[in-house]
C-alpha cells in the first residue's frame, strides 16, 4: 500500500501532540486570560482569547489544545475567524445549541460510535472549571478550550459518519479528510448556523438500504434490551458442572433460547434451547456445543451490539452509489447476492440469492473489488502451488495412483504435461518442486463445469464445484479462499442476460452440457463486491453470523478499551 506523506503526518500526529500542550503564541508563550469578575465581561474576554489563538496558529495544521490535537481544526478555525464569536457558550453558561451536541455526544451509540472518543469527559471537565464559586469568577480559559474541544468533537463525528474511522478492512485507525465528501464541512456549518445538528450529521451518513436498516434494527435491539443483561459463556477451566449449566441456562433464557413452559427434562430444554441459539446464530442446530457454538456463546450482550457498530463501520467505507448491477458476495453469511436498481421503486432490488462455499480461516476469501470479465466452460483447475507442495506432494509421496484417480497432469517446463510415472517424487520438496499439476476438464473437476474470472492479486476465482454436500450445511467455510458456488447456472444467465444476442441461452446451454472448454467473453464486465458484514438487517429483523475470520474482535480492540465485555 503506498502511504502519501500527508497521510503519514496525520498518522503521527497523536504522538507530537505529547511533546505540546496548551495554546500558545508564537514565541511559546502560553495564552491566558486572568479570571472575569462581572458576567457582562464574559464574552468580550471569550472573543480576545479565541482571536488571540486564531493569530498565533497556522492555516491548515491541526491546533495543539492542552495536550490533545483536534484533528479537525484547519475545517472549523475559519469559521470562527470570519464569526468571531463562541457558538456554545454565552456569558459563561452553555447556549441551547451547546446543550444540544453534549446531548448528541452521550447518546452517540446510537449512530453506532463511542462518546468516550469524543472528548465527552474531556469537555465536562472544563465546563465544570468555568465558575468558580468560592470567588465568583468565571474562567474564560476553560470556556474557549470546552468550545474548541466540542467544535472538534463535532466536526470529528460528521467525518467519521461519512467515512468511518479505519483504513478499510484493516485494524489501522485513520484520519484522512481528503477521502471525505467534499462538501461534508459545509454541511457541519450548516447545522451549526441553523441549530439543526442532528439533520446534517444524518445526511452525511451512508442513505443505502442495508446501512439505515441495520442502524434502526441496533437500536431496536438495544431499547428492547435495555433491562436484560447477559454475559460470555466461558468453556475453559470448568471446575463445577452445575454452575457451568446453570449459567447456561441463564445466558439462553436472557435471549429468549430457553423456553421454560415448555414440557421436558431440563437436559432436553437446554438442548432446545441451544438449537433455538444456534439457528440465530446460522450455525448448524444441533443442540451440541461444538467450536463454533462455543464461540458465539462468548459474545456478551455489549459484544454484540459492539459487532453491529463495525458493520456500521464497513458501511462507510462504501462508495454511495453501488453500479446498476452488481454481484456482492458476503463472507460471514457465506451467501452471493446480485443486485439491479430498480428505476421506479429507487433501490437495489435482489435478482438472484446463493448459497456459497468460502475460505476457511486459516485460508480466508479476500475483501476485493473487480470486474467478471469471462466465462470459461469446463475450465482446467491449475492447483496453486501452495496447495501443491502442502497438499498434493505429500499424497503423491504416499500413493503415486493419486493423480490417476483425481485425473490430474503434471506440467514440466513451458507448461508441457510429462509423464508422471518417471519422476521419483519423493526427492522434491517445498524448496525444490520444478512441476506444477492441472486437473482435466470434466464434471469431477474441483472448479466443476464453469468459472467466473475476474482480475485481482490474491489469484481467486468464483467456480461450480464437484463438492456440492457443503452447500445444504450452515457451515461453509471449507475453501481455500475462492468462492464456490451453488447456482452457478442461474449467475451466468443473469449476467449474460443483456447480451443474449451474442450469447443466447440456448447456446450457453449446449455449451454447459459438452465436455468442452469454451471461453465466454463478456461484453459488458460485472462488478463483484467480496465483502465482510456479520451482523446484517432487513424487514425481518437482524441476522447475526459469527465472526469468522475474528475481523470484528481486531476492530473493537482497536475502539474500545482493554475490558471484559
Amino acid at each position: 500500500m503506498r502511504v502519501t506523506n500527508r497521510k503519514v503526518f496525520y498518522l503521527l500526529l497523536p504522538l507530537l501532540s505529547l511533546a505540546l500542550s496548551g495554546c500558545g503564541d508564537r514565541n511559546g508563550k502560553a495564552l491566558h486570560q486572568p479570571p472575569v469578575k462581572k458576567k457582562s465581561d464574559i464574552d468580550a474576554s471569550a472573543e480576545w482569547l479565541l482571536k488571540k489563538i486564531l493569530e498565533t496558529e497556522k492555516e491548515n495544521q491541526p491546533l495543539f489544545l492542552d495536550g490533545d490535537t483536534l484533528l479537525t481544526s484547519p475545517f472549523f478555525l475559519p469559521i470562527y475567524r470570519n464569526l468571531k464569536h463562541c457558538f456554545f457558550f454565552k456569558r459563561g453558561m452553555l447556549t441551547p445549541l451547546g446543550d444540544s451536541l453534549l446531548k448528541l455526544i452521550t447518546n452517540l451509540r446510537t449512530y453506532g460510535l463511542i462518546p468516550q472518543n469524543y472528548h465527552r469527559q474531556v469537555i465536562e471537565s472544563y465546563i465544570s472549571k468555568i465558575y468558580n464559586r468560592k470567588d465568583s469568577t468565571w474562567d474564560v480559559n476553560a470556556i474557549i478550550q470546552a468550545e474548541l474541544q466540542m467544535q472538534n468533537a463535532y466536526f470529528l463525528i460528521g467525518a467519521h459518519l461519512n467515512k468511518g474511522r479505519f483504513f478499510p478492512d484493516s485494524t489501522l485507525l485513520e484520519w484522512n479528510p481528503n477521502k471525505l465528501d467534499s462538501n461534508w464541512s459545509e454541511l457541519l456549518f450548516k447545522g451549526l448556523s441553523t441549530a439543526q445538528l442532528p439533520l446534517f450529521l444524518d445526511s452525511l451518513e451512508p442513505h443505502c438500504y442495508p446501512y439505515k436498516t441495520l442502524k434502526q434494527e441496533m437500536n431496536l435491539f438495544i431499547h428492547r434490551n435495555l433491562h436484560k443483561d447477559w454475559n460470555s459463556i466461558t468453556f475453559s477451566n470448568i471446575e463445577d458442572t452445575t454452575i457451568f449449566l446453570q449459567n447456561l441456562k441463564q445466558r439462553l433464557i436472557a435471549t429468549s433460547d430457553y423456553d421454560s413452559i415448555r414440557k421436558g427434562s431440563d437436559s432436553l430444554k437446554l438442548a432446545r434451547g441451544i438449537k433455538s441459539f444456534q439457528k440465530r446464530m446460522n450455525l448448524a442446530p444441533d443442540g451440541k456445543l461444538g467450536k463454533f457454538t462455543r464461540q458465539a456463546l462468548g459474545l456478551s450482550k455489549e459484544m454484540m451490539i459492539r459487532q453491529m457498530e463495525m458493520n456500521l463501520e464497513r458501511w462507510r467505507w462504501e462508495k454511495r452509489k453501488f453500479p446498476k448491477l452488481y454481484v456482492l458476495i458476503n463472507i460471514p453469511s457465506a451467501e452471493a447476492f446480485v443486485f439491479e436498481w430498480a428505476k421506479k421503486k429507487k433501490c437495489d432490488t435482489l435478482v438472484l440469492r446463493s448459497n456459497v462455499v468460502v475460505g476457511k480461516p486459516e485460508t480466508p476469501t479476500p475483501i476485493l473489488d473487480s470486474k467478471i470479465n469471462y466465462l470459461t466452460i469446463y475450465p482446467y483447475w491449475k492447483v496453486p502451488f501452495s496447495i501443491a507442495w502442502k497438499e498434493i506432494l505429500p499424497m503423491l509421496q504416499r500413493d503415486t495412483a493419486y493423480l490417476r484417480r483425481n485425473n490430474f497432469e503434471v506440467m514440466g517446463a513451458h507448461s508441457k504435461v510429462v509423464d508422471a510415472r518417471k519422476i521419483k517424487w519423493k526427492k522434491y520438496n517445498k524448496t525444490n518442486l520444478p512441476y506444477a499439476f492441472r486437473q482435466r476438464i470434466g464434471a469431477d473437476n474441483s472448479l466443476g463445469i464453469l468459472e467466473f474470472n475476474f482480475n485481482n492479486k490474491f489469484g481467486v476465482y468464483m467456480h461450480d464445484t464437484k463438492s456440492k454436500i457443503y452447500f445444504k450445511t450452515l457451515y461453509r467455510f471449507q475453501s481455500h479462499g475462492c468462492i464456490r458456488l451453488e447456482k452457478y447456472e442461474a449467475m451466468a444467465k443473469t449476467i449474460i442476460r443483456d447480451d443474449t444476442l451474442r450469447i443466447p441461452y440456448d447456446s450457453l446451454n449446449s455449451w454447459l452440457s459438452h465436455t468442452e472448454q469454451k471461453k465466454v467473453s463478456l461484453r459488458k464486465t460485472i462488478p463483484i463486491f467480496i465483502r465482510y458484514f456479520s451482523t446484517t438487517a432487513d424487514s425481518n429483523g437482524l441476522h447475526q453470523y459469527l465472526d469468522i475470520y475474528r475481523k470484528d474482535e481486531k476492530m473493537i480492540q482497536m475502539l474500545y478499551p482493554k475490558e471484559k465485555t
